[in-house]
């Protein structure tokens, strides 16, 4: 059964869920209403907050709310500017001043999920993987396993070798067959 959420108001789902909105928090609040989600909901709130996985798989980071706390990050730039909360507010800076007027418009936001920054080095290159906790491998699979996730798109970072998790999407868009396939293979 296909259940076009904007269109109906939801009170539960017999059965289990694959849920395909874009917005990890709304999918998290329709696998709430069903018996089962492909993702439980629970593993991906857990992976929309990077502090519950930053510490074990991430890179080295800091974490602050204001610019007066900026200048006292122990890391040298250029930096990865990430929310705490996956918001796709995400990006690089190299200066100063460029990582303060970040933190500056994320304050004035007013959206409370966008006030603490995590800082990170910028890596020397990024990889994205999509992986099934059937197909993942090493450090993707550890993190998909750690949070229970079934599938997710993980962002690594390379740092001189290092691979490290700089973000999970629990909800990523299929972008081919073969990803269509790996999910389906899960159902």
């Amino acid at each position: 059964m296909t259940l076009n959420v904007t269109e109906m108001p939801v009170r539960s789902i017999p059965g289990t869920a694959v849920v395909r909105i874009r917005n990890p928090y709304v999918a998290a609040a329709y696998g709430l209403l069903a018996k089962r989600s492909i993702n439980p909901p629970v593993a991906s709130l857990l992976a929309v907050n990077r502090l519950s996985w930053l510490p074990k798989f991430g890179p080295p980071y800091a974490v602050v709310c204001a610019d007066a706390s900026l200048e006292k990050v122990d890391m040298r730039g250029p930096w990865l500017l990430l929310t705490a909360w996956r918001l796709n507010l995400d990006g690089p800076v190299t200066s100063m001043e460029g990582a303060k007027s970040v933190l500056e418009h994320r304050a004035y936001m007013r959206n409370p999920l966008a006030r603490v920054t995590v800082i990170a080095p910028r890596p020397s290159r990024m990889l994205s993987v999509f992986a099934t906790i059937n197909s993942a491998r090493g450090l993707v699979a550890d993190a998909l396993s750690h949070l229970g996730l079934l599938y997710a798109r993980v962002t690594l970072g390379d740092y001189n070798g290092d691979m490290r998790v700089i973000d999970i999407d629990p909800v990523p868009p299929v972008e081919s067959r073969e990803e269509a396939e790996l999910i389906a293979g899960l159902v």
